[in-house]
């Protein structure tokens, strides 16, 4: 089961934070599909005793990268990016927390 989530999650993550960092634009749905997923491990995780370490490099990497991916883009783009990232981060904790 856990290789089923983790594996959803890497892909979700990579389906939004590659075509940023591509230069390709911003992708609402794929932004809506990773939180999606995020939340589906959190909920799976809360019952066990360890989260995954795949699943934990990959959300330690989330911020940092969209963050970074935000600098390639100007104006509204820029902030709605930097948004996003801060929405991720809060998913990410709350699926941990």
């Amino acid at each position: 089961m856990e290789t089923g989530l983790v594996g959803r999650l890497e892909e979700a993550a990579n389906r939004f934070v590659i075509p940023l960092h591509m230069n390709e634009g911003f992708d609402e749905q794929a932004l809506l599909q990773l939180q999606e997923e995020i939340d589906r491990c959190g909920t799976a995780w809360r019952e066990g005793t360890h989260v995954p370490k795949r699943a934990a490099l990959i959300l330690a990497e989330l911020f940092p990268a969209i963050k970074a991916c935000a600098w390639l883009y100007e104006g509204n783009m820029r902030q709605r990016i930097q948004e996003a990232g801060a929405m991720v981060s809060e998913a990410v904790t709350a699926a941990l927390d």
